[in-house]
């Protein structure tokens, strides 16, 4: 497996994977730790708005980023300010554990406060749930160091969704996502019947329109579809609004909606192409379609990581490969992912 360009630092690619989980945690903090951690919710001073920090700190090996960092008052018995660190781990990872005490040290020298570190786990292994870094003596064994966080594996959610969608707690609609991601993986038909579903949930919720706007962003950055199956997304999710009358229904917050309409477009132009006859022109129209429309969704995928090189290599590529590349778009997890080729 070759990729087109050299490879990104490790914690470059990380933030690709991450950003959307930061997003919404962001966003949603509040009922994320309401849904998910009640019995911090009201040791936490909410009339204090929580403050969202850049978690980059310079050490050895060079920069250090932690995913998310939030700054918050809490009450216990006196106020005073703690953080709050969360790591979005989507896989196994051999060092995590040291990497979980690294940065909870690394935040604690440099504000001086409490540090509680968590990590959201959303890898689909029931066993993998690492809690502690350790160290013993080398020569009497005996542990002298120990270093202890909070974890939260959505996985441990699976098999109650039914009482999710029945919480008053819009972060939940962020959980049934994960899983429904989980469950369908590759199966392209599962993933566009779990979207239209929680879809129809969200746009039936009664939240206000921006929150579903950016639910949605969440949702539909997770759950992708290759371009057959948003297109028949697109019209499954009109139907259902007309034949149930989702009152605050509007196509503009679906990003895919967006997508699917320079898919048809591509396919008209190349439809009318086909009619007049002109090989060449065809040909090159088409290469030039392809590459404008994929150059869109790395985009909205990856946002500021499409480098010049990046956009060098799409006009380029012949058809065969920027196909390939739009085929490897649906299940890359970080932007070289999308130029490998086989």
């Amino acid at each position: 497996m070759k990729t087109a360009f050299s490879q990104e630092p490790q914690h470059s690619r990380a933030l690709e994977t991450d950003g959307p989980w930061q997003e919404v945690l962001e966003h949603f903090f509040k009922p994320f730790i309401e849904l998910c951690f009640p019995l911090w919710s009201p040791q936490i001073n909410w009339a204090i708005p929580y403050k969202v920090l850049k978690g980059e700190f310079p050490s050895a090996e060079g920069k250090q980023v932690c995913d998310m960092l939030f700054e918050i008052e809490a009450f216990d018995g006196q106020q005073r300010i703690i953080f709050l660190h969360f790591e979005i781990q989507g896989q196994k990872q051999e060092d995590f554990a040291y990497r979980m005490a690294s940065y909870n040290m690394t935040i604690f020298k440099k504000h001086r406060k409490p540090v509680v570190s968590t990590a959201i786990f959303l890898d689909d292994d029931p066993a993998w749930r690492p809690n502690s870094f350790e160290q013993r003596h080398p020569f009497t064994k005996n542990l002298y160091h120990q270093f202890f966080f909070d974890t939260l594996k959505i996985l441990d959610y699976k098999g109650s969704e039914e009482a999710l969608k029945k919480k008053n707690n819009i972060f939940a609609l962020v959980i049934l996502a994960q899983l429904a991601i989980m469950e369908a993986k590759n199966n392209q038909t599962l993933r566009r019947e779990r979207k239209t579903a929680l879809t129809r949930e969200l746009f039936t919720s009664g939240l206000e329109k921006a929150t579903i706007a950016k639910l949605y962003r969440f949702i539909d950055w997770l759950i992708k579809l290759n371009p057959e199956h948003m297109i028949t997304f697109k019209e499954e999710v009109k139907g259902s609004a007309a034949r149930e009358s989702w009152q605050d229904w509007d196509p503009v917050y679906v990003s895919t909606f967006e997508q699917v309409a320079k898919i048809e477009g591509l396919q008209k132009g190349l439809q009318e192409g086909r009619q007049e006859g002109r090989q060449e022109g065809r040909q090159e129209g088409r290469q030039e379609g392809e590459a404008s429309l994929l150059l869109h969704l790395l985009k909205r995928r990856f946002a500021n990581r499409v480098t010049e090189q990046h956009q060098k290599l799409l006009q380029q590529a012949d058809c065969h490969t920027l196909s390939q590349w739009g085929e490897n778009l649906m299940e890359a997890k970080k932007i070289d992912d999308v130029f490998m080729s086989f």
